[in-house]
């Protein structure tokens, strides 16, 4: 799973469940996790929405209404949803029809893995089975890459900030660029350097391993911070604000979980950093939440350098 969680809904008049949206929306959230879905109204936007690989692959939970208009209703759209994504869970919900007549017509068409729900009540059935699949990816291992994944994701706009902030410069302030870039560069050298000399004085394992590379994600970070503050960039300081308190906030969070060592029976909810703090789940479901904030703001810097 992902810090995104994506949903294949279908429903005629998608206006009618703007409210359960917005409800999802903020019990996900609240878990740290971005709720998203893509809704069809109707059945040929719907296949083509499952004939796309990539979004198959990703779907975490389908919805679909049982009166699609037209005189087709929601058994039939699951049944062809089935023949592309067999193992993925449904809410099969109505305003009309009761929980015990779409039990009844999902059974006729030989549906499984499908719940069923009033509209009233679709909130509630959602965030039930949201809650039972996300108990499955809440220890250590699973956070771990939850977490990375998104980092990973906002390591890349960082670069794409950087590549598009230098080719928006003018000769001289690519000059610029390129010499602040080397000269946090030949920084970390002399940085390396030292830990050479520091290692050769008084060389172990332990020593060895905290020696870091050149040019690191933070790094970056703080050149993307510096350039911001540059004239050419003054719209988009404000950036520089999100890009400290995601170093501050995410990063240290970030490597904790990189470098723990897992036991190999169970399913550990508790690391202990370097300095003997213990990182527990409520740490790690504010962290995501943190990590959802920061990577809207970086999205937005990118859009906007993009213009």
């Amino acid at each position: 799973m992902r810090l995104d969680f994506n949903v294949l809904w279908v429903d005629d008049q998608p206006d009618h469940v703007a409210a359960q949206i917005t409800s999802i929306t903020l019990k996900m959230a609240a878990e740290g996790f971005d709720f998203r879905p893509r809704q069809c109204t109707t059945l040929a936007e719907m296949e083509s929405a499952i004939a796309d690989d990539v979004f198959t692959d990703e779907i975490d939970l389908i919805l679909v209404d049982w009166d699609l208009g037209n005189d087709t209703h929601g058994e039939d759209a699951i049944e062809r949803i089935r023949q592309i994504v067999p193992y993925k869970d449904v809410v099969f919900y109505s305003g009309q029809a009761s929980v015990v007549e779409l039990r009844q017509k999902a059974y006729e068409k030989q549906l499984e893995g499908v719940y069923c729900a009033s509209r009233p009540d679709l909130v509630d059935e959602v965030v039930g089975v949201f809650d039972s699949l996300i108990k499955k990816v809440l220890d250590l291992d699973h956070t771990r890459g939850i977490v990375m994944g998104a980092t990973s994701d906002i390591d890349h706009m960082v670069n794409t900030c950087l590549t598009l902030a230098h080719g928006k410069l003018d000769e001289a302030g690519r000059a610029r660029f390129i010499e602040e870039a080397m000269r946090r560069v030949m920084e970390q050298v002399k940085n390396i350097t030292k830990q050479g000399e520091k290692l050769s004085a008084s060389p172990s394992v332990e020593a060895l391993f905290k020696a870091h590379r050149l040019f690191t994600s933070d790094h970056r970070l703080r050149m993307l911070a510096a350039i911001l503050g540059m004239d050419e960039f003054t719209v988009h300081a404000a950036s520089v604000e999100t890009i400290q308190l995601y170093r501050e906030g995410v990063v240290s969070g970030r490597n904790v979980l990189g470098h723990a060592v897992l036991v190999p029976q169970g399913k550990p909810n508790t690391v202990v950093d370097d300095a003997g703090k213990a990182v527990d789940i409520e740490d790690m479901r504010e962290l995501r939440k943190l990590i959802l904030r920061l990577r809207a703001d970086f999205r937005a810097l990118l859009n906007a350098m993009q213009m």
